[in-house]
């Protein structure tokens, strides 16, 4: 299966699915993020916009979940977390539905991550579990390209303890793939050893 692919390719899958009002308040989530995350670039030397839209296309691709309040959560994930963009702009920018899913997703500093995970099970009904999931595994997914051994331990014993549980109980795909990707990452951190 083919994890990276960029915004046009998760418009042209919408389109098949989505009305035109839809699709514009994606593209309006896809450019708000790109704008917040502009000049970022993740551990692989990616911009760093290529992981929400990797995120967003692996609910699309993967779980075939082409709503576009999730869709556009997946593209606004991280934009609280890393831009000075607010909880409340976001709900202007788009409603009180995104913001709220877009707000379960954004990790806090000063909140523990079995808190913060535990907030966003919590809240099935908003879909944030799947979205946050779909972060992780493609989080483990190209983990491998990081420089950072310790990053690579890290996400393996945060994984190990709170996502696979998670996705256990919330879906049985997510759960399969974490589990392949997370195996994939400790043969990675044993070669290197």
């Amino acid at each position: 299966m083919i994890y990276t692919r960029n915004y046009d390719y998760l418009e042209e899958k919408l389109s098949l699915t989505l009305n035109t009002e839809d699709l514009a308040q994606v593209r309006r989530a896809y450019e708000v993020a790109e704008r917040a995350h502009t000049g970022q670039v993740r551990d692989e030397g990616t911009a760093y916009i290529v992981h929400p839209v990797r995120v967003a296309v692996s609910l699309v691709d993967e779980l075939e979940i082409n709503s576009p309040k999730l869709v556009c959560s997946a593209l606004l994930h991280d934009v609280i977390e890393d831009s000075p963009i607010t909880r409340e702009e976001i709900a202007e920018m788009f409603d009180e539905e995104i913001a709220r899913i877009v707000w379960l997703l954004t990790k806090l500093e000063d909140v523990s991550l079995g808190d913060y995970l535990a907030a966003i099970e919590e809240a099935p009904e908003t879909g944030a579990p799947i979205v946050k999931l779909c972060d992780r595994l493609d989080n483990l997914r190209f983990l491998g390209h990081s420089p950072k051994p310790e990053k690579k331990q890290r996400y393996v014993r945060s994984t190990e303890y709170f996502y696979l549980p998670m996705a256990a109980r919330t879906n049985a795909y997510l759960y399969q793939q974490i589990n392949q990707a997370l195996e994939e990452v400790k043969a990675n951190l044993q070669a290197i050893d």
